[in-house]
């Protein structure tokens, strides 16, 4: 795992941009610039001071930047302090910034081996499998251009063969039309899909062993027990407790306060 560097004056207007309605409130509290801090970061880094790597990356995050390029770097120096929740945390945040880096989907498949609990999911068939997989490692912008580029050809098309009088021209004008338009619904679909993989309510546990329990109280029966860095889907809350469930589809509840929230 190797750590991630910046253009400075990138990483300068992206903090500028992100830190602008904070800079008066947070100012006291960070002694050091942001393009320091992750210098320093990646020094100690490569020094192998991961805890001051750590240190370093999350106060740049203390200024309310959100950046693939620093989660992924704060997911490494997790890793190699084998702390398994808080680099697979980072790790799924990164991926959720920037879905089609493949680094990060490497080195997030390689933190979840540092976990105890082998969850299988439900078999998928392979096409789907490979479907499912090209949508989660694509934008929602990249999804959603697409779906407008063909719809649009779709309307040049249909609209190019009202205007053509040509039989032939416009029974291919029709044809294409009908091909683009059902490509428009795919994307559209696909699109449907990358709103909800990007809106999904997901968790990391951060404690060693956590029970998961069949009601939202410590009293109800522990049903289950997940560990550090596994991920639960989130879907329910209520008094401080969370619904989750497993990708096997187990359901229980957990208390929110041993899970962090991707």
């Amino acid at each position: 795992m190797t750590r991630r560097g910046f253009s400075g004056t990138a990483f300068t207007l992206a903090i500028l941009v992100g830190c602008g309605l904070y800079g008066v409130s947070t100012a006291p509290l960070l002694a050091a610039s942001p393009d320091e801090l992750f210098a320093q970061g990646n020094d100690a880094y490569e020094a192998g001071r991961f805890d001051d790597a750590v240190a370093a990356y999350e106060r740049i995050l203390a200024y309310g930047l959100e950046d693939a390029r620093v989660r992924y770097n704060l997911g490494n120096g997790y890793f190699r302090l084998n702390r398994p929740g808080p680099a697979i945390l980072n790790f799924e945040r990164a991926h959720r910034l920037d879905p089609a880096d493949r680094e990060t989907r490497d080195n997030l498949e390689l933190a979840r081996g540092m976990i105890r609990d082998r969850v299988v999911a439900v078999e998928i068939p392979y096409p789907i499998q490979v479907v499912k997989t090209a949508l989660q490692t694509t934008s929602t912008d990249g999804v959603a251009f697409v779906f407008l580029a063909v719809y649009l050809l779709a309307g040049g098309l249909l609209g190019a063969m009202w205007v053509t009088r040509d039989y032939v021209r416009r029974r291919l004008l029709a044809y294409g039309a009908l091909a683009l338009g059902l490509c428009a619904v795919i994307a559209a679909a696909a699109f449907v899909y990358r709103m909800q993989v990007e809106s999904a309510d997901l968790a990391i546990v951060m404690q060693d062993r956590v029970d998961v329990r069949a009601g939202p109280a410590a009293d109800n029966t522990v049903l289950f027990t997940v560990h550090e860095g596994t991920r639960l889907e989130i879907r329910n809350r209520l008094s401080g407790w969370y619904q989750v469930s497993l990708p096997n589809a187990l359901s229980g509840w957990i208390p929110a306060a041993m899970v962090e929230e991707v």
